[in-house]
């Protein structure tokens, strides 16, 4: 007597999702092995410091008349002031608009002092930031004429 398959059953046998399982968990070892935090940490605060020489340049735009906004740029940090007064942080509303890194170096000091037109004051060329931290590092460029960050 012959017997009859009504239908053939597909899925999954279990070894398959287990091989599957193994496969998935070693390519994420091997993704996670590569990831660098050092490049994300140096990228952010070069970012941070483009967002705070920009909020510089417009204060400075938007108060002509009044004492110029400023950005000093030391070996670990900035700080954002009002003719060389400090000025409340846009975001937190603290006194005093400063960052400084503990692991982050800067390779310039210089202070920018933007006037009521957004311009940069005293830059005769264009001013290169690099941060780093370990081997990794990313570089701001200000802009001589304009005072344009990037």
């Amino acid at each position: 007597m012959a017997r009859k398959f009504n239908k053939r059953q597909s899925g999954f046998t279990l070894v398959e999702l287990i091989m599957v399982i193994v496969i998935t968990g070693a390519l994420s070892a091997l993704a996670i092995s590569k990831f660098n935090r050092n490049t994300f940490d140096v990228v952010a605060a070069s970012g941070e410091l483009v967002q705070a020489i920009r909020y510089a340049q417009g204060k400075s735009m938007s108060h002509s008349g009044a004492s110029n906004y400023q950005i000093a740029i030391n070996g670990t940090g900035y700080t954002v002031t009002q003719g060389g007064t400090a000025i409340t942080h846009p975001l937190t509303g603290a006194t005093g608009y400063t960052k400084t890194w503990t692991d982050i170096t800067l390779d310039t000091t210089a202070t920018i002092v933007f006037d009521a037109y957004g311009n940069p004051l005293g830059l005769s060329a264009p001013l290169t930031i690099t941060l780093s931290k370990g081997s990794d590092s990313d570089s701001i460029t200000v802009e001589d004429v304009t005072g344009f960050a990037r």
